[in-house]
Parts: structure tokens; C-alpha cells; sequence
């Protein structure tokens, strides 16, 4: 993730959506799970 990588900042929420209720916590392995499923 660049973000990570360029500013140092890490990543604490995903969004799945448009709203502030999208917002959830952000699990690596949980991410690279759905991208691989």
C-alpha cells in the first residue's frame, strides 16, 4: 500500500461503500482474502 510505504501512516479503515457506515476496520489478511476469493 503507497500510502504506508510513502508517509508512513497506516491503513485503519477500508471503505465498502459511499457512507461513513462503509467504514471497517482494515484486516490484512481478511483484504487479501476477498481479492484472492
Amino acid at each position: 500500500v503507497s500510502v504506508v510505504d510513502e508517509l508512513g501512516i497506516p491503513v485503519k479503515f477500508v471503505g465498502i461503500g459511499e457512507g461513513l457506515e462503509d467504514l471497517q476496520p482494515f484486516d490484512a489478511e481478511e483484504f487479501v482474502n476477498a481479492i484472492f476469493s
